[in-house]
């Protein structure tokens, strides 16, 4: 299986990375609009890899960015 590959099956949508991160959907979808959290627009879905979004979530947090 190629990097990409396995890459696309670590993918979580919008309302799972949130309940993952314990944030709500809406604050999660401003802050990827926004480009403070890295995330893929796949049309009007929001696709997040979980190890990178909870490492920008935590250097958010420690940085006391809103």
């Amino acid at each position: 299986m190629s990097e990409t590959q396995e890459r696309g099956r670590n993918l979580l949508p919008l309302r799972r990375m949130a309940a993952r991160l314990g944030v709500p959907s809406r604050w999660l979808r401003e802050q990827a609009e926004s480009g403070k959290i890295p995330g893929l627009r796949a049309g009007n879905r929001w696709l997040f890899v979980p190890d990178v979004t909870e490492a920008a979530v935590q250097a958010m947090a420690k940085g006391g960015d809103s």
